[in-house]
This record gives C-alpha cells, structure tokens and sequence, in this order.
C-alpha cells in the first residue's frame, strides 16, 4: 500500500465530518483491519469467460466476484483464487423495507452448500433511482449489521458514483473495496472515457480513500457493438495504464467479462491478464541468500480457513 492504514485512518475521519457524515457513521461496529482482507495486489474478474475451457487464460486472476454456484466457487479456491459471493445492491425489489435483507444477503453461504466463501461481492451502488435514498439508507445499515454478524467477511462493493452514503459505508470499514465501474466498451450502450473514469474516481480521492479502491475495466469482449465499434488490445492497455500511473494508491485492478463468442475475445482476455501482471505484480520471494530490507506492506489478506463450512 502507498500509506499506512492509521494516515488513512485520519484522512477519512476528516472528511466524514467535513462532508456531514458524521451522523451516518454514528454507532458503526467497524474499523478499516490493519491488514486487507484481499489479496495484495488485487486483480479480479467478473464473469470471466471460457474459465473452465481455457484455464491458463487466466494467468493473474485471484479474486473472483460474485458468484452464484457454491460448486464453482469451492472449485476456483482450490485454486488458490478468493471467491466473493453475489450479494444484492439498494436497488433490490425484495427488501420489504427491511435492513435484514441486506445484512442476510452478506451470509457467506449458500443454501444447501457447506462451503464458505471469503465474502461478498455487492451489485450495485448505482445512485438515481426514486427508491434508492431510502434503500440505501436500509441497505447501509443491514451492511453494518453483516459487519458484526460475520467480521472476517471481505467485503467489496461496485459503484458507480460513489455517494455520502457508500465513502461512509467504505471509511468505517463496512466495506472493504470499492470497485469503480469504469467500462470503456459496453455492447449497445457506449462507454467511458478516461475522463469519465476519472468523474467516478475523484469522490474516492477526496476522501482519501484511493488504497481501499480499484477500477474495473471491460466490457473485455471482442466482438463489435451496433454502431460496429470493437474493445481493441491497443485500447485497454491505454485505459489500465493511464489509470495504474494516474492512482497509484490503488491496491489492484478488475476486469469485466462478457460471453460474445467472438474468436478474437480470448486474446483480449490473456491480454487483460498480462496488463494486470505487469501493473499490479505479484510480490517476488528474495532469492536464496540474499538480504533484502523487511517489506512492511501488509500481508495477502487470504486465509484458506475461510473457505470451508463450518
């Protein structure tokens, strides 16, 4: 990490109470952990496509968000790979005005499986809808609720602009990660520019909270949208890039995966892997004998104990 977690610490502190966040933090059970619950550095996927087929694509992967199938899930942490449970965001339709639905939604279990996976993945925080203020509200403190309930869950959280609410939710250490939903390339729908990203960031980055954050990139599909614009190599190694030498607090990076059957996407997949490798390396071990200055960079949040039922 590029700061210790107690300047963090103080950062947030200060800008919740500049930013009136004060009240909404009133009674939180938690702390940021001393050291992450994720992996350092991160480079997760959603949706990674043609995983069982073509395994070696993935070549960096070590977080995986959100699942819905415990099999698949146990399979992937046999791996080696930290696996995130689907959880619903504030705009789910099943609430019924209760904070308890959200909390549940944070059990690191599915029914019927005994696996535990490390945690959740959370869809959406997406501001604008007329019900979200008041789910958000519900939701923020059934998240909080899941915080006690289950202490050791990482926790990450997708966002589009981050809100009072979300920083507050991510500052407190209800949240573990927040990812930023930079997609330059979305079939049929556009997507951002580096500009546009950076619209998504500057939130995160006023709080000082930039090293409890990272952007997903995609959708990392090859084949063509209907106005016949196409996601290129070229193009997601610009945006990684651009992003890795503009925020270097962030801890890691994601990707979104997208089932187009284009032939060309598996090559835009292994070249996604490869940018995060390059970015975001994994720490190397010294070499046998040598002397090396103590590296005082938390440890890999992973803990196999966290994989298995109870």
């Amino acid at each position: 990490m590029a700061r210790s977690r107690g300047t963090n610490g103080a950062v947030a502190a200060l800008f919740v109470a500049v930013g009136g966040l004060a009240v909404a933090l009133r009674g939180a059970i938690a702390a940021p952990p001393e050291s992450p619950r994720h992996p350092v550095p991160v480079r997760a996927w959603f949706q990674p496509q043609e995983l069982d087929t073509r395994p070696e694509l993935y070549s960096g992967m070590n977080l995986i968000t959100s699942l819905v199938d415990g099999r698949v899930a146990e399979r992937l942490s046999d791996r080696g790979v930290v696996t995130l449970k689907w959880a619903f965001g504030p705009q789910s339709e099943y609430s019924q005005g209760k904070s308890e639905y959200y909390r549940d939604q944070c059990a690191p279990f599915l029914a019927g499986h005994a696996f535990r996976f490390a945690g959740v993945g959370i869809d959406e925080w997406n501001p604008g809808g007329e019900r979200f203020a008041d789910e958000s509200r519900l939701a923020a403190e059934g998240y909080r609720a899941a915080r006690a309930r289950w202490p050791d869950n990482l926790v990450v959280a997708w966002v589009t602009r981050p809100d009072e609410t979300f920083l507050g939710l991510l500052a407190d250490g209800t949240f573990d990660l927040a990812i930023i939903e930079g997609y330059s390339f979305i079939p049929d729908v556009g997507g951002l520019t580096l500009e546009g990203i950076r619209e998504r960031v500057a939130a995160v980055e006023r709080a000082g909270l930039l090293d409890r954050c990272i952007v997903c990139f995609g959708y990392v599909a090859a084949g063509a949208d209907k106005e016949g614009r196409r996601m290129t190599c070229a193009d997601l190694e610009r945006l990684v890039r651009a992003v890795h030498a503009e925020y270097a607090q962030m801890p890691g990076v994601a990707f979104y995966g997208h089932d187009d059957g284009d032939p060309a996407t598996p090559a835009l997949i292994a070249a996604a892997e490869r940018l995060g490798l390059e970015c975001y390396p994994s720490r190397e071990a010294p070499a046998e004998g040598a002397v090396r200055e103590p590296d005082r960079r938390p440890a890999v949040g992973y803990d196999r104990r966290w994989h298995r039922g109870p």
